[in-house]
């Protein structure tokens, strides 16, 4: 794997700047839309939750209506005040008010068709009344001297809104209710008792239950003393709040991710809250899903057809590299395919161009290479030539001195076979054996001045015999041998070795000779030969 990313490093790094521009614009377009239909959706939901406001608002002002009208035919049926005063009546007369005031219950419309509600009358007289089935929880002494009566007492309107935590009847006594109390007065303005329309909490937001979500928005009822009286959050009610100080009559503003917005209830001095939680208003839009749905399919589709286009565009690329790996040596007019982009024939042209160069440059280098090899083993021969003729010159004058005549001819013949063998032969380089042959020659020549005294062995194997060698190579070592081994010393042996070693064809040359003096720098020339041919 490593390695196929290292082949392919740069569509690898090209594919990995796609994907991370395409996520980063994915990202930065998801937040720019998120963030766009957030505002327009809030905004639009304000719009919407101001005519929904709007909607409660008439609907309390209406239901406030409704109970007041019905409150006021209450107070103005007489039977309601003979029966419920403290003025004495008879038996029938009595029946005959009770009878009137259930025929004036019958006929009441309902005040609001989504609210029940339980109407009650107390009165000086002990008399209670129940508009419903139900049983009062209270009677009308008890009801007398509660402490929501001295309340509306101390108050001059005749009808007042309050709100309890009890309930009238013994269905609702135990639940938190809003009191709509009448005084019944007389034609003098004696109060004889209240009429009283009571609403559970629950109840009365039903006001509101039906038009709002209640997991997006919390609706509050909120009296003079911040006391929430009513909300769909159900145990919110009774609570006290700050949120009338929090907000001005008919704003709307942000708060700790909240929108709020205040609507008065003038009739009865109240303020409706709308409570909007931004977090889950959004999360209702389902906007989520969808954006990332699209910008996972973009991806995919914009980068396959990108992958696509910038996969075809490198390969030629990588078919140049694929074509410049195959090279592994630099042959006769190599070539690359040239395709692909401008750019990548402009590149393959020119490492075509470069190739051509180099192919010429290599043969070129190796014909001076070889003209410079021929030329160094002329001039060794050159300077070895005239020193090798002196020597043995030098050597059979020495013979005719010592009167060896014999000798001296056996030489001489020895030593044409020697000039016919060496500067006879214009050949740069000639095969072992024929190297040898001539060391033989001449080890017989100088044999004739230094006797037996001096042995010399050539240990060669036959199998070394057709390789190659430069003219000349072995005789100049053989010469110093004995002209410099052999100073102090008068007899010895010099013996030659040849062997191969992997590719190179090695020489070594033995004495037993004077030696060297360790002291000194020791100088050493090692001379190695590649085998290049058989004959």
């Amino acid at each position: 794997m490593k390695k196929k990313f290292k082949e392919y490093e740069l569509v690898t790094k090209l594919l990995v700047v796609l994907v991370i521009a395409l996520l980063t614009q994915a990202i930065i377009l998801s937040f720019f839309i998120y963030d766009r239909s957030k505002n327009a959706y809030i905004h639009l939901f304000d719009k919407s939750n101001e005519l929904t406001l709007g909607k409660i608002q008439r609907d309390f002002e209406r239901l406030n209506d409704n109970i007041e009208n019905t409150l006021t035919m209450v107070a103005n049926n007489p039977a309601v005040e003979n029966y419920f005063s403290n003025d004495p009546h008879s038996s029938l007369d009595n029946y005959a008010n009770v009878k009137t005031i259930q025929q004036m219950n019958r006929s009441f419309t309902s005040i609001s068709p989504s609210i029940n509600y339980d109407l009650m009358i107390y009165g000086e007289s002990g008399h209670t009344f129940v508009g419903n089935e139900m049983l009062a929880s209270m009677d009308a002494a008890a009801f007398m001297r509660s402490d929501v009566v001295q309340k509306a007492k101390a108050h001059k309107a005749s009808t007042q809104m309050f709100f309890v935590d009890f309930g009238l009847t013994t269905r609702d006594q135990t639940k938190s209710s809003i009191l709509f109390i009448k005084k019944l007065t007389s034609s003098l303005n004696h109060i004889y008792g209240y009429a009283v329309i009571a609403i559970t909490a629950d109840e009365l937001a039903n006001l509101f239950n039906e038009t709002i979500h209640s997991e997006v928005s919390k609706i509050y009822l909120i009296n003079e003393a911040n006391q929430i009286i009513t909300s769909n959050e159900t145990g919110m009610i009774g609570a006290k709040t700050n949120l009338l100080n929090d907000l001005n009559t008919n704003e709307t503003k942000t708060v700790d991710y909240n929108r709020l917005t205040r609507v008065p209830l003038y009739r009865q001095n109240l303020a409706l809250i709308s409570k909007v939680n931004i977090r889950s208003l959004v999360n209702q839009m389902g906007l989520i899903v969808p954006i990332v749905l699209f910008n996972l399919m973009t991806l995919m589709v914009v980068g396959a057809i990108v992958f696509r286009y910038m996969n075809r565009q490198t390969k030629s690329i990588y078919a140049l590299i694929q074509s410049l790996k195959h090279i592994k040596k630099i042959p006769n007019n190599t070539q690359v395919d040239v395709q692909g982009t401008y750019e990548t024939k402009t590149l393959g042209t020119t490492i075509n161009q470069l190739l051509t160069t180099i192919d010429e440059n290599y043969f070129t280098s190796i014909e001076n290479e070889k003209k410079k090899r021929q030329l160094e083993i002329q001039t060794m021969q050159a300077q070895i030539q005239p020193h090798f003729i002196y020597n043995t010159l030098t050597s059979l004058k020495f013979l005719i001195w010592q009167k060896e005549n014999q000798k001296a001819i056996h030489g001489i013949d020895h030593f044409i076979d020697l000039l016919r063998s060496t500067i006879g032969k214009k050949a740069e380089t000639i095969t072992v054996e024929e190297e040898l042959k001539s060391v033989q020659s001449y080890i017989h020549i100088l044999s004739l001045r230094y006797g037996d005294d001096i042995a010399t062995r050539i240990m060669v194997p036959d199998e070394l015999y057709p390789f190659k060698v430069p003219n000349m190579m072995i005789q100049p070592i053989i010469e110093n041998a004995f002209l410099h081994a052999f100073q102090t010393k008068k007899s010895g042996f010099i013996t030659l070795f040849g062997k191969i070693h992997e590719t190179q064809l090695i020489f070594e040359i033995v004495d037993n000779g004077d030696g060297f003096d360790t002291n000194q720098k020791k100088k050493t020339r090692t001379i190695f030969l590649e085998s290049e041919s058989r004959m």
